[in-house]
């Protein structure tokens, strides 16, 4: 008797063990961000090769400008000012872009930054213009901002 008892409980333990299985869910595995490339420059300084967004657009530059408050300026004064070492020009043969140059520069634009180069010189042609620039040939231009066309900040 105790014999077939203990053939009832293997069996049964056996026949509880065996419960269907479910199929197995690969877990996707998270892919770590691409890891910069850097190289060492120093002992305990490693440099980061890409180039930032101002060398890559030059016009993307932080600046900040003090102009001398002895001198009378224009916009045109301004923005060769800033312009200077951008690898950009002002428009030279767009006579809209002249006539703003021309134009006196407010005492309250003497002082502008820090802020990126393209809001500076916006800033300084004002809402009455729009700014244009040429990629292939690195220049700005100003052309009047008529009803329609858009805000000088878009």
């Amino acid at each position: 008797m105790a014999r077939i008892t203990g053939w009832v409980i293997t069996l049964l333990m056996l026949g509880g063990c065996n419960s269907p299985q479910q199929p197995a869910v690969p877990v996707a595995k998270p892919t770590p961000p691409p890891a910069p490339e850097v190289v060492r420059y120093d002992r305990y300084l490693l440099i980061n090769t890409r180039p930032d967004e101002a060398q890559r657009n030059p016009l993307h530059q932080i600046v900040n400008i003090n102009l001398p408050l002895n001198l009378k300026l224009t916009v045109g004064d301004a923005f060769a000012w800033l312009l200077k070492q951008s690898g950009y020009n002002l428009c030279a043969d767009d006579h809209p872009t002249q006539f703003l140059a021309g134009k006196p520069l407010p005492l309250s634009q003497y002082q502008l930054g820090p802020m990126r180069l393209e809001d500076a010189l916006k800033t300084l042609a004002g809402p009455g213009w729009l700014m244009q620039t040429d990629v292939l040939n690195r220049e700005v231009c100003f052309h009047l901002n008529t009803p329609g066309t858009g805000d000088h900040h878009a």
